[in-house]
Formats: structure tokens, sequence, C-alpha cells
């Protein structure tokens, strides 16, 4: 039993902890390039120029994405709807390569994005580069899903470009993003370590509002073993997506 555990440990740590988590001690405070964008007009323009001198409230989503993307926005505008203010600038960073002004369109179509301080826009080549190494938002792209893992994190970025806080996961509470608003406009860094695993892209079924593990990557993971499985079961299922779904809807 013993090494049975110490393999999805193992196994674990690879996939959700060492590869993805942004390391907020080392980022915090950090200059976040000018990077140069495409918006979903198809017009250019630079990071400074679209944050409008506001705070930032940075997302990283792609179009295909079905899971914690479309999450990401309904919790997002339901948490900043409460604020009573609107001194800040969401930018929504399309990190897929793939996906054209057009798919862009009719993501923020879709999605009912029509508040004037929301962006929604494309990051390319070098400068999606720049940006997330930045930030150290890490992704990969998973052949047999054709999906993105990757971490749910809000980055927020000072008016005068530096890193000024994170929210992992997807539960955005009004309260807390007022503060990393109002820390950010002032310049001060708000250290909030990041703990636990990573809310990765879980399947998400919009009806019931809760998650479920993707069966098929957990078995690519443990490599068809059924012992393995199980214990993927009770160890992680049942502490951390029964923790996920505690999340409001």
């Amino acid at each position: 039993m013993a090494p049975l555990l110490a393999s999805l440990l193992f196994l674990l740590s690879l996939s959700f902890s060492e590869d993805l988590t942004p390391k907020a001690d080392f980022v915090l405070g950090k200059r976040v390039p000018d990077v140069v964008l495409t918006t979903s007009e198809g017009t250019q323009a630079k990071l400074s120029e679209l944050s409008g001198g506001k705070p930032v409230l940075m997302s990283f989503v792609y179009t295909r994405c079905t899971s914690s993307c479309p999450v990401i926005v309904q919790r997002l505008k339901r948490a900043l709807s409460e604020l009573g203010r609107s001194d800040y600038t969401v930018l929504l960073v399309d990190f897929d390569e793939r996906d054209s002004v057009s798919e862009l369109r009719d993501f923020v179509k879709q999605r009912g994005i029509k508040e004037p301080n929301w962006k929604v826009v494309l990051a390319r080549g070098d400068e999606l580069i720049r940006l997330t190494r930045a930030v150290d938002f890490k992704f990969y792209y998973d052949e047999k899903t054709d999906m993105f893992a990757h971490p749910n994190v809000l980055v927020v970025v000072s008016p005068d470009m530096r890193v000024s806080g994170y929210v992992l996961g997807l539960s955005y509470d009004p309260d807390k993003l007022s503060s990393l608003i109002a820390s950010a406009a002032s310049g001060r860094i708000s250290l909030n370590p990041i703990k636990g695993l990573l809310l990765r892209c879980f399947r998400y079924d919009p009806i019931t509002g809760t998650y479920s593990i993707d069966w098929s990557f957990v078995a690519m993971l443990l490599g068809g073993s059924l012992p393995l499985a199980l214990m993927f079961y009770f160890v992680v299922f049942k502490n951390v997506v029964t923790g996920i779904r505690r999340f409001p809807a």
C-alpha cells in the first residue's frame, strides 16, 4: 500500500503543483512587460493602453475551453457587479494561438461580455511568452484531449505595471476583489500565500453547477492501474473536488 501511495503522490506533484502553480513569493512586485495584444475588434494595443491607467484584473482563457473558462467569466462578472465601482480594467487574455479574432468575437458574444471596462484580447508569439513568464502563468497542451491544462488564476496588476496580487481558483469574493483593486491602485503588494492543489480544468456541469473528474485523464495519468485509480478517487476526488463543489454557483 505504501509504494502505491508514494507513486500517486509523485504523479500528483508532477501534474498539479510543480508544473503549474504560480510562485507568488517570486512574482509579486515584478514588472509586467508592456506587451502588444490584439483586441476582439482586430486592433492592436499595448497593455498600458488597454489598462487605461487603472488596476488590471487579468485572467487567462481560450475559446475552446468548455470547463473552467466559462465559469471564470460568469463568476467574475457576478462578483464585480456587486462592487459598485468601475475603477479597474478586466483583461481576459486568450493564450491559445490557434484562436482567431472572429472566434474571440464569438466568445465575447456567447459570454455576454458588454461591460466597457472588460477587454478580451489575443496574445501571440514572443508577446505571449513575455507576459506569461512575467506573471508565472504556466500551461501545457494535451494532444489526447485537444485541451490545455492551466491554473485558474486571477492576476492583479497595478497601474505602474507590477504584479500586485493573485486570486487562485474559481471563487471570487467581492470584498476581497475590492481590497485587491484598492491595494493595486495605491501601489501596495498583496502578500497572500498560494495554498493547496491547483484547480485544474475539471469538467463543469452548468446545469448542476458541479465539477467532476475527467476520468480519461486519470486513466492516462495512472497508466490504467485500477488500485491507483481507486486511491485517486478516495484521496483526491473526495477531498479536492468535493471542496470545489462548495464554491457558490
